[in-house]
């Protein structure tokens, strides 16, 4: 069976764990090494399992946990070559760890992971699909300023996708950010608002995902419920009723529901 198991999701640290009959994979490592192993000990799921860490780029709250988390476990990291880059010269991971650059579908545990560029104001952001042995895939994408047509292609068919609902655009514009970070974030290499998001999950329900789970909410500038309500208005516009999907808000600070395939 495969699971996604959202751990962590927001600006204070990100970390999802996706696993399968034959393996496991970290997605992101941005909160400390012990909130990761305690999150792990809650859903009891042993870090020796882990097969590898798959790093989506390199902000502070996507790996603020890897040099301790790799020095205690020594997993190979996997994220394109100037994020590798970075962590290494930056002693963001331990020296002993493995580092792999993922440009193309690589197998790590079992699974066939492939990447896809993110448009965000990083190194180089990756989103991934994961496919596994089990048949299953999940769409992973989180930190995009827009859905550009490599997000759209590598979350087309996934039977879950894992998507960034980051913020409500009235909420943005009356909150007490400066303008120039209000227009970082709503840029096109910024972060992804509701309304969006939610178009996105439409024509993925189209295709014929069923599983949701919206990532990365903002604290000041979004609600789960305003997140999660968007999305059912947009599927109702669309002719799908709630009960043909599933969908959830990942989290900020404790482990999430997992989602079975």
């Amino acid at each position: 069976m495969t699971n996604l198991y959202p751990l962590f999701s927001g600006s204070s640290g990100n970390c999802t764990l996706v696993s399968s009959s034959g393996g496991a994979v970290l997605v992101d490592a941005g909160v400390s090494c012990k909130a990761i192993v305690g999150a792990l000990s809650q859903i009891s799921f042993p870090p020796e399992r882990i097969n590898g860490i798959l790093v989506t780029h390199e902000h502070t709250d996507h790996i603020k946990g890897l040099a301790v988390f790799t020095k205690r476990f020594r997993l190979p990291v996997y994220s394109s070559r100037e994020v590798l880059e970075y962590l290494r010269d930056g002693g963001h991971v331990h020296p002993d760890s493995p580092l792999y650059e993922i440009d193309s579908p690589t197998e790590v545990g079992g699974m066939l992971v492939t990447p896809f560029d993110t448009p965000h104001d990083s190194v180089h952001s990756l989103g991934f699909r994961i496919d596994t042995e089990d048949g299953r895939s999940i769409g992973i994408a989180t930190d995009l300023g827009a859905v550009t047509e490599p997000v759209r292609a590598g979350l087309a068919g996934c039977d879950l996708a894992m998507l960034e609902s980051n913020y409500d655009s009235a909420m943005l514009q009356c909150s007490a950010y400066p303008y120039q970070l209000k227009r970082r974030i709503s840029g096109r290499r910024g972060h992804l608002e509701n309304e969006e998001c939610a178009r996105q999950l439409v024509e993925l329900a189209k295709e014929g995902t069923q599983r949701f789970v919206l990532c990365h909410l903002s604290r000041e500038n979004n609600m789960p419920e305003i997140a999660m309500q968007t999305v059912y208005a947009k599927m109702a516009e669309a002719g799908i009723g709630a009960a043909e999907f599933s969908l959830q808000a990942a989290r900020r600070s404790e482990p999430s529901p997992a989602v079975a395939l």
